[in-house]
């Protein structure tokens, strides 16, 4: 009996390395959302955050042409995500908020509470009743054929043009969101002309003669405007994520809030 603990948890743990051995810590369920639609669920977040961010996929495997749904969010401690559903041209049909537990179960972590609601219908769907679907290690081999990893960092040579989303403003009772366009300015650097209307209108672009310098897959920019905001964006082979730099006060001349923030889709290479 002793013998066969040490087994188990020595298999646990090793479980546990392997799925932190390329930076990644992986998920996957399967199941039936609110008993109804069959889904598969499979995401990723960085090893080292306890806190940040997380991307993945959602697969309807029953819809007419199947094909994994890109999913951008964040995680926080306890285990709480949250994920926007972005189809192609960035339009966001669906919001995953859940809490995963169980991180060092033997047969794969699991939902403790959580739903998929439709922005616009306010639908939802329970997601407690997905599953692990297999008990093995939690490496990149536990994942389904078809995830392709959404956190790869882009190369600064392989920018896109046009990052765009757009989702249903609830108050407004319309389609809202924004745009960023880069144009090159020289060996990693770009000029950028950023549009965000989450509810009022954030916008600006890059000064003649100052554009954007890379730093590997990213940029930060300062004194976008008379209040000085700033900002940094981080580039993935699909999406771009802007977060501000500077404190609130620095979003005044947008007005209500506003700023570069968000997950813009990647539409024109």
């Amino acid at each position: 009996m002793m013998k066969r603990l040490i087994f188990t948890t020595c298999l646990v743990l090793l479980a546990v390395v392997q799925s932190w051995a390329d930076g990644y810590t992986y998920y996957y369920f399967k199941g039936k959302m609110g008993g109804k639609i069959t889904v598969e669920l499979a995401f990723e977040t960085f090893l080292d955050e306890e806190e940040g961010l997380a991307a993945g996929y959602i697969l309807y495997p029953n819809a007419k042409h199947p094909a994994p749904i890109l999913l951008v969010g964040y995680h926080q401690r306890d285990g709480f995500f949250h994920f926007s559903e972005y189809q192609p041209d960035g339009t966001v049909t669906g919001w995953l908020n859940f809490q995963v537990g169980g991180e060092d179960y033997a047969d794969g972590p699991v939902i403790l509470d959580g739903t998929w609601t439709n922005p616009k219908t306010e639908a939802d769907y329970s997601l407690k009743t997905l599953k692990s679907p297999y008990d093995m290690d939690r490496t990149q081999g536990y994942m389904p054929d078809w995830f392709v990893s959404p956190l790869e960092y882009e190369s600064p040579d392989n920018l896109g043009r046009y990052y765009t989303y757009q989702q249903w403003n609830r108050n407004y009772k319309e389609m809202m969101g924004g745009h960023v366009e880069l144009r090159g300015a020289g060996k990693n650097k770009v000029h950028f002309d950023i549009c965000n209307v989450p509810q009022n209108i954030a916008e600006g672009r890059s000064e003649p003669g100052r554009p954007a310098v890379l730093n590997g897959p990213e940029f930060t920019y300062d004194n976008v405007n008379e209040c000085g905001y700033g900002f940094k964006a981080t580039f993935f082979k699909k999406f771009v994520v802007i977060e501000s730099t500077t404190e609130y006060r620095t979003f005044e001349c947008f007005g209500m809030g506003a700023t570069f923030e968000g997950v813009y889709i990647k539409t024109k290479q």
